[in-house]
């Protein structure tokens, strides 16, 4: 038995890469911000059954693949003035995010929305097999928080 406490240690990377790498063309006062690894095809189609018609102007999206290297989300998060944050198929402490959340449930930490799903392509890839639970549980935590507000 141990008589140390288990303690996880998480680093706080920078976020400069990362603002490098955001969609361009996003428009000023945009409040989310989704962060992908692959698939953006799939992943515009939800967006745009989601109210988002042009989500490379209406949404800040990343395309950020774990192995690129950690990124400070919580920087990130406040640099952009972000209140709702979708990410798919991150390693929530290498985002240096220090929560724990199962997939497809929407929670609030400190003002902001985060939503944890599976690698767009994972999702894609069971919808194509006929397995619609992972595409049908994300479609459920989008209408529940992250709808076009327009």
């Amino acid at each position: 038995m141990s008589i140390f406490p288990n303690i996880d240690l998480i680093g706080q990377p920078e976020y400069a890469e990362a603002l490098r790498k955001l969609s361009p063309n996003a428009v000023a006062g945009v409040d989310t911000l989704v962060v992908y690894d692959t698939d953006l095809a799939f992943l515009s189609r939800v967006l745009n059954a989601a109210g988002y018609d042009d989500p490379a102007l209406q949404l800040h999206l990343l395309g950020w693949s774990p192995d690129q290297g950690d990124i400070d989300m919580a920087g990130l998060v406040r640099h952009l003035k972000i209140r709702k944050v979708m990410l798919f198929g991150q390693e929530l402490k290498g985002l240096g995010l220090h929560f724990n959340v199962a997939d497809y449930f929407p929670v609030e930490v400190s003002g902001c929305t985060y939503l944890v799903c599976p690698s767009a392509e994972t999702i894609a890839t069971a919808k194509a097999n006929g397995d619609n639970g992972p595409a049908g549980a994300l479609w459920r935590a989008v209408k529940a928080q992250f709808m076009n507000p327009q």
